[in-house]
């Protein structure tokens, strides 16, 4: 615990010894004592600490001299609270009496890029942790359990560290590498049991149940409540119980072809001072859209996500994202400066495990003769820019396109901006004729295997955050 969620938990106890404590406080702090034990043990440290400075004689803070006085009955609630608190001594075992230290199950082996939440354990990297839970809200991290297994936390994730042979996803996504000599280690979801022999395989589930296991290598054994035998995976096979695949990647596909694993949103165009005015895609004739390699998956234009890969282990799952926007409202004026803005989100596809810190290029389309394109016409074979030719699966064709600018995602990220500025988009936007401007976004990393991260970027249809988004500076 942070020293600020220590002296919350001392003020609320204190505050529950006087019985001022509201109902919300009141079940704020009986969440605390059954769930986290690092509250558990420290309250009992405070307990036997007054329950010590209680039997300590008034007369012994007192000078020698000076007179003594008579001891003032203690309030009736202190013996109570002296009562409750060596019932509770005694049913939490006092680590600290019998001079013993909980077991470490783990070690905080890796921390990027990470925001951390409710979290009974420390959450510094190298930090050895004992049976407890994380919760990591943003980035990636790796535990190497005492057994040799290593387990990779992809946030959103709340996981339960129980031994060195075993934890629980209680909702979120992990990826597993068990050598040899820790076959058998297990991870438990609300429903279901994975068992390992000797793999690496990912694992997400939900606290309603839902439950989504991928073998990437070797083989596990699946255990789900209401089935009486079990079933065994060997590599690239899965189980998905609950339709986490269905609609992940297009709500008009079936299953069978899903191959891989709300807030304010501004108005489409706005006045930002200083000469500065931002469209997003949702503006006028505005539009975004995706296309993938794969001929049974197309995009319908209601996707709410721009999902964007590389992948030289599997042709059929390569994609590109198209970005149009209106630029009508700047007609007749000269481009200054400009900025492309594209917000990442959470994607359901694929492992970020499996994709080091990706590198995308955006790239402004040239030729305005395929400028009006669809957002539900764009398909592999027919999007600006883009043909067959294996050079062009992560980039657009360059006779017809020019790059303006790349970012970096780091590994494991899965929310923020990213933004592309510099004369090159600027002077992309002053040879625009047609009041249109297209940008394609590629990723140029690859994946270290089979079913890594399909990144996923807002779209104009998303509900929660913000659609892609163009920012200018115009000449007064």
């Amino acid at each position: 615990m942070t020293p600020v969620e220590q002296w919350k938990l001392l003020e609320l106890w204190e505050r529950a010894r006087s019985g001022g404590l509201s109902d919300e406080e009141a079940a704020r702090l009986n969440q605390l004592i059954l769930e986290d034990r690092a509250a558990r043990e420290m309250l009992a440290r405070s307990a036997l600490l007054d329950a010590e400075l209680g039997h300590l004689d008034e007369r012994d803070f007192q000078h020698e001299t000076a007179p003594a006085a008579p001891m003032a009955a203690k309030p009736a609630w202190r013996w109570h609270f002296l009562t409750a608190a060596a019932a509770a001594l005694a049913v939490l075992g006092t680590v600290w009496l019998t001079d013993e230290t909980p077991d470490t199950v783990a070690t905080l082996a890796r921390a990027r890029s990470c925001k951390w939440g409710n979290s009974a354990l420390p959450t510094v990297e190298g930090a050895r942790l004992t049976a407890g839970t994380l919760e990591l809200l943003e980035g990636m991290a790796t535990l190497k359990f005492e057994s040799g297994a290593e387990v990779t936390l992809e946030a959103p994730v709340s996981l339960e560290v129980i031994s060195k042979m075993e934890c629980r996803v209680k909702k979120g996504t992990v990826v597993a590498e068990v050598p040899p000599q820790a076959k058998g280690f297990t991870i438990q979801t609300p429903e279901t049991k994975v068992v390992d022999w000797g793999t690496r395989f990912g694992v997400s589930a939900s606290e309603d149940g839902k439950c989504l296991v991928h073998v990437i290598d070797g083989l596990v054994e699946v255990q789900r409540e209401g089935e009486s035998q079990s079933r065994e995976l060997r590599a690239g096979q899965r189980v998905d119980y609950g339709g986490f695949l269905a609609g992940a990647v297009n709500p008009d596909a079936s299953r069978d072809d899903q191959p891989e694993p709300g807030r304010w949103l501004p108005e489409a165009i706005r006045d930002l001072g200083d000469g500065w005015q931002a469209v997003t895609s949702g503006y006028g004739e505005g539009r975004d859209s995706w296309i993938q390699s794969g001929g049974s998956v197309r995009a319908t234009g209601r996707e709410s996500f721009l999902r964007v890969k590389h992948s030289s282990h599997d042709t059929k799952l390569d994609r590109k994202a198209y970005v149009a926007f209106d630029l009508s409202r700047f007609k007749g004026r000269r481009v200054v400066e400009a900025e492309f803005v594209i917000h990442v989100e959470p994607s359901e596809l694929g492992f970020a495990s499996l994709v080091p810190d990706a590198l995308f290029t955006v790239h402004a389309l040239t030729d305005e003769s395929q400028e009006n394109w669809k957002e539900d016409g764009l398909t592999w074979s027919q999007a600006p820019a883009h043909d067959e030719d294996p050079a062009h699966r992560t980039l657009p064709n360059p006779g017809q396109s020019v790059k303006v600018g790349e970012f970096i995602v780091p590994q494991g990220t899965t929310r923020g901006a990213f933004t592309v500025r510099g004369e090159a988009l600027a002077e992309a936007l002053r040879a625009d004729t047609n009041g249109s401007m297209t940008f394609i976004i590629c990723r140029q990393t690859d994946e270290t295997a089979r079913n890594g991260l399909a990144h996923a970027f807002a779209s104009r249809e998303n509900t929660h955050n913000n659609p892609p988004t163009l920012r200018v500076r115009l000449e007064e």
